[in-house]
């Protein structure tokens, strides 16, 4: 089966959060959708330096701590975000893809090292 499509509704809360996230000062550089196959589920994956710094609990709890502020509620649930290091495998990948080729990566299958996405929005990659 293909990837489900992300609707409009949940780019715009991810943008959302993500301000959220800027204006609580736990930017991180990067903060994309997803597409998991093997979950067969949309991830927002967000990079944080806490992430290095502190441990990946510490890093997940201050995004999800943002998340649970925001008003009105956000409609993401939040069993789809993920924290990952800013050297993540996967953004490490698309970061050197974005800077070698400029491509736009929505609805591209490809390899980004060993992992395969299936499907990607891309907020910033930095």
């Amino acid at each position: 089966m293909g990837p489900a499509i992300l609707v409009s509704q949940e780019i715009e809360e991810g943008r959302r959060f993500i301000d959220a996230l800027n204006a609580g000062g736990i930017s991180g550089d990067s903060a994309l959708w997803i597409y998991s196959s093997e979950k067969e589920a949309w991830q927002l994956m967000l990079t944080s330096t806490l992430y290095d710094s502190q441990g990946p609990l510490k890093a997940y709890g201050e995004i999800l701590s943002v998340f649970r502020q925001v008003k009105p509620e956000l409609k993401i649930d939040r069993t789809a975000l993920v924290a990952v290091s800013p050297q993540n495998e996967i953004i490490k990948g698309l970061r050197e893809v974005q800077e070698n080729y400029n491509l736009n990566l929505a609805g591209r299958k490809m390899f980004v090292g060993q992992v395969a996405i299936d499907d990607a929005y891309i907020y910033q990659i930095k």
